[in-house]
């Protein structure tokens, strides 16, 4: 069941960076902000300069509050499938209330006692995520609170990723002067997202092409089954124009968003497009085909790579077939090639909320969705991931933080789209804040005063880490 409340959702991609605010209402989402800056310090989904990152993040922050008349102060943040590991875990722990009447401090125990599982001190735990609870044996149960007996179980899965890019993730949204309120497994929340009910059980696809890096994940049974990463995105097609035509980069974006297409068949031999080339005084004509055939390589090239891992893995034959969603799937005559190579059937998404009816939006509306339809289980056991990782690896960092001025980038140029651009809100709405929202749906809990030896145990653990 959906909680209600204002969440947000940030999507740090190498060409662009993305903030959707909405509100959830009795299990409805309503999106009131969103925004769309160009991306910096992102190479291949991965951050590699923090603070230029972070002031793109502050940026593109401030337009949504701008636009939603809501001080952003958490952001649930995706995090990209580059060497994501998915494990099975189990716990146990004996029921210990005099009732023996199952409650969410028995959830939380037996959560954490799952993430004991041994895992490389190069590797974090992102997300656990309970696939059943066992009570005194009876399995199945999907919320064992207010159940009786005298022993747990939990059976779920673990996603581990990259300690590195963990630290640089939190780093930078922290230097942008906002907290992480979760990190979100971009391709577990996009194939949730994206498939429906059946897809999702039978098995389907997401091919998710962004601007430096094309995501695939493939889900079935409800869980995630594989995830690829492949360094080449519609950026990639905008340099092979360049290059080839010998023109600018925004000249090269400006010729594939207006005239291009990566159908052959679609492409004019008879329309001709003048290009200023490096070099030559007077523009050179070229034809749609022309500029077709360039588009035309990189998508082949690319889809034919995804077609050979999916066939070694056995999953494109999946009966739910392909979903394209990006930036890149924008472009005209992507899911006809795509249907020809893969060879069943290809569908382009578009979501369906108001003034954001763009595929290029699909990755941020899903974070939001996926916080905003967590489980209490859900919630609970994330909280149990985020402790552990504040105790286990948080350093103690005591250099005070220099005061920067943040320059405000430039909008990016809106693509050629079929679908309906992303429109204004309304700037008269009545500001508010996400605190006294949040806090009337989850109370405050004072946590109990920390005895010596976890006091302990904790400053050694900062030190030894």
């Amino acid at each position: 069941m959906a909680r209600n409340g204002f969440f947000t959702g940030l999507d740090i991609g190498t060409s662009s960076i993305k903030v959707l605010v909405a509100e959830y209402v009795n299990g409805e989402m309503n999106v009131i902000g969103v925004s769309n800056v160009p991306s910096a310090g992102v190479k291949d989904g991965i951050i590699v300069d923090i603070e230029t990152a972070a002031t793109a993040i502050k940026t593109a922050i401030e337009q949504a509050e701008e636009k939603s008349g809501i001080t952003i102060d958490k952001v649930n943040v995706g995090l990209p499938a580059n060497l994501l590991q998915i494990e099975p875990t189990q716990g146990m722990i004996p029921v210990p209330s005099e009732s023996k009447e199952i409650k969410d401090e028995d959830v939380d125990s037996v959560v954490k006692s799952a993430l004991t599982k041994s895992i490389t001190p190069e590797r974090e735990v992102i997300s656990l995520i309970p696939e059943e609870f066992i009570v005194d044996g009876f399995q199945g149960i999907r919320d064992p609170r207010g159940m009786m007996g005298i022993r747990l179980e939990m059976r779920g899965l673990i996603y581990t990723g990259p300690s590195t890019i963990l630290h640089n993730l939190r780093k930078t949204v922290e230097r942008a002067g906002i907290k992480v309120e979760n990190i979100i497994i971009s391709p577990l929340a996009l194939t949730r997202s994206v498939l429906n009910e059946g897809e999702r059980e039978f098995g389907a696809t997401v091919i998710d092409m962004g601007g430096g890096q094309t995501t695939v994940a493939s889900m079935r049974a409800q869980e995630l089954q594989q995830t690829n990463i492949y360094p080449e995105g519609g950026d990639y097609v905008t340099k092979d124009i360049s290059k080839v035509l010998k023109t600018s980069g925004q000249i090269a974006e400006a010729l594939k968003f207006n005239f291009g297409t990566a159908n052959l068949l679609e492409a004019s031999s008879n329309e001709k497009v003048q290009v200023e080339v490096v070099g030559n005084e007077q523009p050179v004509e070229i034809t749609e085909r022309y500029l077709s055939e360039i588009i035309s390589a990189r998508i082949r090239h690319l889809l034919d790579r995804v077609k050979q891992d999916l066939e070694r893995s056995r999953l494109l034959d999946l009966p739910g077939g392909i979903v394209i969603v990006g930036g890149g799937a924008i472009l005209p005559g992507v899911v006809e090639i795509a249907q020809e190579i893969f060879g069943t059937n290809v569908k382009l998404h578009v979501p369906n909320q108001v003034g954001i009816r763009n595929p290029m939006f699909a990755n941020v509306i899903s974070l939001v969705e996926y916080v905003g339809t967590m489980t209490e289980v859900d919630v609970i056991s994330q909280a149990a991931v985020s402790g552990e990782e504040l105790l286990r690896r948080q350093p103690i960092d005591i250099a005070p933080k220099p005061q920067r001025h943040l320059s405000v980038s430039e909008a990016p140029v809106a693509p050629r789209a079929v679908v309906q651009p992303v429109q204004s809100f309304n700037d008269d709405r009545q500001v508010a804040t996400n605190k006294p929202v949040r806090q009337e749906q989850n109370q405050v809990v004072q946590e109990p005063k920390q005895k010596i030896g976890d006091r302990l145990r904790g400053i050694f653990g900062s030190m030894f880490d």
